[in-house]
């Protein structure tokens, strides 16, 4: 489906003459629908533009010719992974981030979309040292030794082992030349594709696929900086300074600028390369205990928490044994609201008790459907009583928190993007802390943290800060009062006054009540038209004008039309009310089921 340059401007005038919105890139949009109709997705650009440009491309005798395959056998998760591979690293990257996403996605397209990893090439050492000078200055005042082999390559930058002046042994992370520029120019498709969704599609309505793409957009944006990724390295590396066995790299402010990132380097394993790990003195029992302790921590204690915890982003430091978190590129925040009632969530999971969980669930998220709550409790109720049979060693909590927010979500109930993030991570950091240790028992853990929660709400300190706020509001509610009363009685003794009254749906209620007014004085004004044209036609010819009983007769069959029309009317509108009145009760029995 890929056409000539002068078939693009002909299509492109085409579009303008129609006055339909121009696509800012015509060649990318035909590399896009290809694709999508390759995998079979091309119903997701069949919206009015692009019509447009297919009925053109028609009428130009283009040669439609793509390549056969068997793409179709495969199953949609796996075409969409293979999809957005073909796309790019955009499509890869953001595809990595809706991965995260376990609360709008059933774990099939988790799992699938977890797979996707940046095939990128290496850029050259040449763009490497070019960028590094551009940022930093020159290199042979900072490096001792700078690898020309880089250690990995992405599709945003690459990573090179080096040696300070100092002697410190760090990698160097270097963004990719222009690729901020290409990021950006993708995204605007990403916005457009959710826009032209939510436009055409009623799932598109549903999920908010314009909100998920702006949220998925702010994330990239992020990882564009790397200022954003040291400083998430130094507030994680705070928050875990409690935990001895925890450790993050440090990192070389000096040597850091948005497009260069300097941090320790770190000479380790990867938490997953068990035959390795089995050779140091370390106990694999305790390390997955504290690594899932840390991460219930950084969620329900700190706010802040590591959303990517995979295998690949974490590290067992040779000579300390230390659990090591790295790339904190895409990092979590909860509010201090969000964090309390998502930990309230957990702990009425674990208690078994649906009504609690669905009180906080319409606290937190917002119906954007109605919500069928005896059946969300029921199928809850259901589903929690089969994951807490099971045996507590093999209780998968995490997943299970992260079916009750999918199940929530289904029903109607749209949550906040951040909590679906953190059940994700929480479940990534139950699945490694299993490969460590397989009869690990993740409630009694969540148990102590809970405990550690509780503490930390009544801790003295908080208690009193949060105490030295309240009676900070009230003494300016006390400031306030005397002369607001002042006011009021001033107002109340001169008689002005004057009391402002929003009552909801108050156009309709006038509405109604004119309808109402109009309807007797129209029937006034007929039960009148009947008596004088009743009067007019029983008077004798003789005793009037000869009109005069003609006119009584026309005024007689006039008002009982008009008598008829209205009566109909009322009849209609009382059909109406019941009907309504019986939809209103069907949804009140639904509500209550």
């Amino acid at each position: 489906m890929f056409v000539t340059d002068a078939c693009a401007i002909s299509v492109y005038n085409q579009i303008m003459l129609n006055n339909l919105p121009p696509i800012r890139n015509l060649r990318r949009w035909r590399e896009l629908q290809a694709i999508l109709f390759r995998y079979g997705f091309d119903f997701l650009t069949d919206i009015k533009e692009v019509r447009s440009i297919q009925q053109t491309l028609k009428t130009l005798n283009l040669p439609f010719s793509l390549p056969e395959s068997r793409l179709h056998e495969l199953s949609t998760p796996e075409r969409v992974r293979r999809m957005l591979q073909d796309l790019g690293p955009t499509y890869v990257k953001l595809g990595q981030i809706l991965s995260s996403r376990s609360d709008l996605l059933p774990e099939s397209w988790v799992v699938e979309l977890a797979k996707l990893q940046d095939s990128v090439p290496p850029f050259s050492f040449e763009i490497v040292e070019n960028t590094i000078r551009e940022e930093l200055g020159s290199m042979e005042e900072i490096f001792l030794f700078l690898d020309p082999e880089p250690i990995a390559a992405a599709s945003i930058g690459q990573v090179h082992y080096a040696i300070l002046k100092d002697f410190s042994q760090v990698v160097v992370k270097v963004q990719r030349p222009n690729v901020e520029e290409k990021i950006q120019s993708d995204l605007e498709f990403v916005r457009d594709i959710a826009k032209l969704m939510h436009n055409s599609t009623d799932w598109g309505k549903k999920y908010g696929v314009v909100g998920i793409a702006e949220e998925l957009i702010r994330t990239l944006m992020d990882e564009l900086d790397y200022n954003i990724e040291a400083t998430n390295a130094d507030r994680l590396r705070r928050n875990m300074e409690r935990f001895d066995e925890i450790h993050v790299p440090v990192v070389y402010w000096p040597y850091t600028t948005k497009r260069v990132l300097t941090m320790e380097a770190i000479d380790g394993f990867k938490i997953n390369d068990i035959e390795n790990i089995a050779t140091l003195d370390l106990d694999r029992q305790k390390v997955s205990k504290i690594f899932i302790h840390s991460i219930l921590h950084q969620a329900f204690i700190n706010g802040f928490f590591h959303a990517d915890p995979h295998p690949g982003n974490l590290m067992i430091e040779k000579k300390t044994n230390r659990l090591v978190y790295l790339d904190t590129g895409m990092m979590g925040s909860l509010l201090p609201e969000q964090r309390d009632q998502l930990g309230e969530v957990v702990q009425a999971i674990i208690r078994r008790d649906t009504e609690t969980i669905l009180r906080l669930a319409l606290k937190l998220g917002v119906p954007f459907q109605p919500v069928n709550e005896r059946k969300l409790r029921r199928d809850m109720d259901h589903m929690i009583n089969q994951y807490l049979e099971a045996p507590l060693d093999r209780l998968e909590i995490s997943r299970l928190l992260t079916e009750v927010l999918t199940m929530i979500f289904e029903s109607g109930i749209r949550l906040p993007p951040v909590l679906g993030v953190s059940a994700k991570a929480l479940l990534q950091a139950e699945d490694v802390a299993r490969t460590l240790n397989p009869d690990i028992v993740v409630v009694e853990v969540m148990q102590d943290v809970s405990y550690q929660v509780y503490l930390n709400k009544i801790n003295p300190g908080k208690l009193f800060w949060s105490t030295t706020g309240t009676i900070r509001d009230f003494q300016d509610l006390l400031r306030m009062l005397p002369r607001a009363v002042s006011t009021i009685l001033a107002d109340l003794q001169k008689g002005e006054l004057k009391v402002g009254i929003e009552i909801t749906d108050l156009k309709d209620i006038i509405g109604n009540i004119l309808i109402i007014a109009n309807r007797l004085i129209v029937g006034l004004v007929l039960i009148g038209m009947i008596i004088g044209s009743a009067l007019a036609m029983g008077v004798s010819p003789r005793d009037t004008y000869p009109i005069v009983p003609i006119m009584g007769m026309i005024g007689f069959f006039i008002s009982i039309v008009v008598a008829i029309s209205m009566f109909l009317q009322v009849w209609s509108a009382i059909g109406k009310a019941r009907r309504f009145r019986r939809l209103r009760q069907k949804n009140e029995e639904l509500r209550r089921d």
